[in-house]
């Protein structure tokens, strides 16, 4: 490598350091702390609501048939 590929080099690792160390304090200071609680029964409910009509069998079919 010549002198001014080493010097972009450089210069491009520098960045991404820093880049990396704002990412890390800004996950430090706002989401580190961050929880989801999760209810089961409420999930179930969610999850049956949401699945389309299409993919459920008709009444009295059964899987594999």
């Amino acid at each position: 490598m010549n002198l001014p590929d080493q010097g972009l080099l450089r210069h491009l690792v520098v960045v991404v350091l820093i880049k990396l160390a704002l990412i890390t304090a800004l996950w430090w200071a706002f989401i580190r702390d961050a929880r989801v609680s999760v209810n089961s029964s409420t999930m179930a409910a969610q999850v049956s609501r949401s699945t389309p009509p299409s993919h459920r069998p008709p009444p009295g079919e059964t899987h594999g048939q």
